[in-house]
């Protein structure tokens, strides 16, 4: 006897399922990162240049360093994600809220795009994945700090997006997916691998009037900022960065090929065997649990590339030039923010490898008991930050700005409202995070030449009224570098202010 086909849904309510289901990830998404949402700066010190660019293009200076005495021209972060923060600084002020609610508006674009990504691939089991997808606490935590991680994921995302839909026979959106990919470019220098990926699909394909398109934009743009940058004299600038043995010690001098081979190799041990596992399960901590987990979140991945690329697409190229990019980056650099851009992908070759074992192993509830269980653990990772966030914020808002900040952290700042307080207009500041003190003080400022020769660092001196002697928990460049220095002529330096422990001392430098 025929089996009875049961009976279809009507597509309408499959569609009000779906926009459901979408605006319930949304909703999610958003308690989740209220739930951890943070009302202070970030101490990164990037957030804080960020910002400044920001103002410095708003008040008609141009992309400058306006926090240094002699206001150089910027050439280490590309202009897009100052840009956007110009816009939401002129309607909002300088209000760090309000800045921080524009990226997380960036994240929820972001996970939009996610989910429209999935639903493309996934069809029925969408759900499944974006639940993981925002269970992940990175994607959460970043969504308060003033960096350019959302911005660049939400662009990236949508250039990936929009490209695919392009493919599918609607041109359009090969413009839309070409304005997406060049600005996440501009965000982050790493978004090449975006655009590069775009041009190797086109001329496969043989669509050499959309290739002719990209790359004519991108490098309409491309090249007058590249040539502004050529123009501005600078020894230290991104590139010589990248390719110095550490950006710290540039005396060190750069990366010959064994080198980079070598920094390939521990970014490989570090990314896939600690940060990766950290980052997508961070409830586990011990080196034990890592090295498992992330033996096996690489397996699945392998499996789950192996079996979506039956059909190369934009998904792949971009995941192998982001992987190259990924491991050639300075290992003292190395983080979770580096990663995060390809974190989608690695969930979606995950997903793709747990969705191929239940097949195989013939369990259909395999992916549901799998990513529940990830779910559990990155809840178990999230109450207790939760908690904690709640209780700073409220801390915060009865009156205590520095709720949260390490005691170092604590002192750095407490310093920089007495040198707003105390200190007269004009004055420079030498600083270990000199964008702090000029946020916050408005004092111009300036890092300490990070070098053990004595001569530079004593010409640097000379260009200063105030040394701002740190003994942070989380770097002793001050001491390496610094200390030295001023103990070879201490009578040319004046103690005008000092914190409680840990001690943090406001030198004046006497001419």
């Amino acid at each position: 006897m025929p089996k009875k086909n049961k009976p279809q849904e009507p597509k309408g309510n499959l569609s009000r399922k779906t926009r459901k289901f979408l605006l319930l990830t949304l909703i999610a998404y958003i308690v989740l990162s209220l739930l951890l949402f943070d009302l202070k700066l970030f101490t990164g010190g990037d957030n804080a240049k960020y910002i400044i660019l920001a103002q410095s293009i708003i008040e008609g200076k141009g992309y400058k360093d306006v926090y240094m005495p002699e206001e150089p021209a910027h050439t280490q972060y590309p202009f897009g994600f100052p840009l956007l923060l110009a816009f939401f600084l002129l309607i909002f002020g300088s209000n760090i809220v309000a800045l921080k609610s524009a990226i997380l508006l960036t994240g929820l674009g972001a996970v939009y795009f996610m989910y429209k990504i999935s639903e493309d691939l996934f069809r029925d089991k969408t759900n499944l994945i974006m639940l993981f997808f925002i269970s992940v606490p990175v994607f959460i935590t970043y969504n308060h700090w003033v960096l350019s991680e959302m911005p660049f994921l939400f662009f990236s995302l949508g250039g990936l997006l929009f490209f695919v839909k392009a493919q599918t026979g609607k041109k359009f959106y090969y413009y839309v997916s070409f304005f997406f990919a060049i600005y996440a470019f501009f965000i982050r220098t790493s978004g090449v691998s975006l655009i590069i990926a775009m041009l190797l699909l086109l001329v496969l394909k043989k669509q050499y009037r959309y290739l002719t398109i990209l790359l004519l934009v991108f490098l309409a743009v491309f090249i007058p900022w590249q040539i502004r940058n050529a123009s501005v004299p600078t020894q230290d600038g991104y590139i010589n960065q990248l390719l110095a043995k550490n950006p710290y010690q540039m005396e060190l001098g750069r990366i010959g090929l064994s080198d980079f081979m070598s920094r390939a190799w521990d970014n490989f041990v570090l990314y896939y065997f600690t940060i990766l596992p950290m980052t997508l399960l961070p409830f586990f901590r011990s080196a034990g649990l890592l090295a498992i987990s992330g033996l096996t979140f690489i397996l699945l991945t392998i499996i789950g590339f192996i079996k979506k690329i039956k059909s190369l697409t934009i998904i792949e190229l971009y995941f192998i030039l982001g992987t190259i990019i990924l491991l050639a980056w300075p290992k003292v650099w190395s983080s979770d923010r580096f990663i995060l851009p390809l974190l989608p992908i690695f969930i979606i070759y995950i997903f793709f490898a747990i969705v191929w074992l239940a097949e195989k192993l013939k369990s259909k509830y395999l992916p549901l008991v799998i990513i529940g269980i990830f779910i559990i653990l990155n809840a178990m990772a999230i109450v207790p930050m939760a908690r904690d966030s709640i209780a700073n914020n409220l801390r915060y808002l009865k009156g205590d700005k520095y709720a949260g900040y390490t005691t170092d952290w604590r002192r750095y700042f407490e310093l920089i409202e007495w040198i707003k307080e105390n200190i007269p207009k004009g004055q420079v500041v030498m600083a270990r995070k000199p964008e702090f003190v000029f946020l916050l003080s408005k004092h111009k400022s300036f890092t300490y030449p990070l070098t053990t020769d004595h001569n530079k660092i004593k010409d640097a001196i000379t260009k200063t009224d105030y040394v701002l002697f740190d003994n942070f928990f989380w770097t002793g460049t001050t001491q390496r570098y610094l200390l030295p220095v001023i103990q070879e002529a201490p009578e040319n330096y004046e103690i005008v202010y000092q914190t409680k422990k840990p001690e943090f001392f406001l030198l004046k430098v006497k001419k």
